[in-house]
């Protein structure tokens, strides 16, 4: 679990869209970085290697998104979306390269455990490819950013 220290000398008035990055293979949560932070109006603040941690971090840093990988150790991105949206409820974008096939079961599972967009994992694609997938992502993580959750009221103590 990685915090990302913000640059405070930033004089970019608008406010960024705040992303956590979630995926297993550091390779690819730098990938999903570096789109991210590439693009005008978003800025990655933390990284989680598992689902766990996930849940952890979002508690603590309380994005405005959630990229979330599917198949991780520990806690799954089916699980930790369903802990996210029970425990602080945030927008969260799946990104993962689970076949079409696997995508008919596993996504409508997301879905209905309150993921709201699903995006094909950058991977060793040719650049148009890859460019498409870049500026899906982007545009998908600057439109779910738009949703706002009520907040959780505490639980009662027992």
């Amino acid at each position: 679990m990685t915090v990302v220290e913000l640059e405070t000398g930033n004089t970019d008035s608008a406010p960024k869209v705040r992303v956590v990055v979630v995926d297993d293979s550091a390779t690819t949560r730098e990938a999903i970085a570096a789109i991210l932070n590439g693009a005008p109006g978003i800025q990655v603040v933390g990284y989680a290697a598992d689902g766990a941690e996930a849940v952890e971090l979002v508690a603590q840093l309380k994005p405005d998104v959630v990229t979330m990988d599917i198949n991780m150790p520990r806690l799954n991105g089916y699980q930790a979306t369903q802990q996210i949206m029970a425990t602080t409820p945030t927008p969260i974008v799946v990104v993962t390269t689970v076949t079409q096939a696997e995508m008919i079961h596993q996504g409508l599972d997301l879905l209905l455990a309150g993921a709201l967009e699903i995006v094909q994992k950058p991977s060793a694609l040719g650049a148009q490819a890859f460019d498409t997938i870049r500026a899906e992502l982007i545009a998908k993580v600057l439109t779910v950013a738009q949703i706002k959750f009520p907040a959780r009221a505490p639980k009662p103590a027992a």
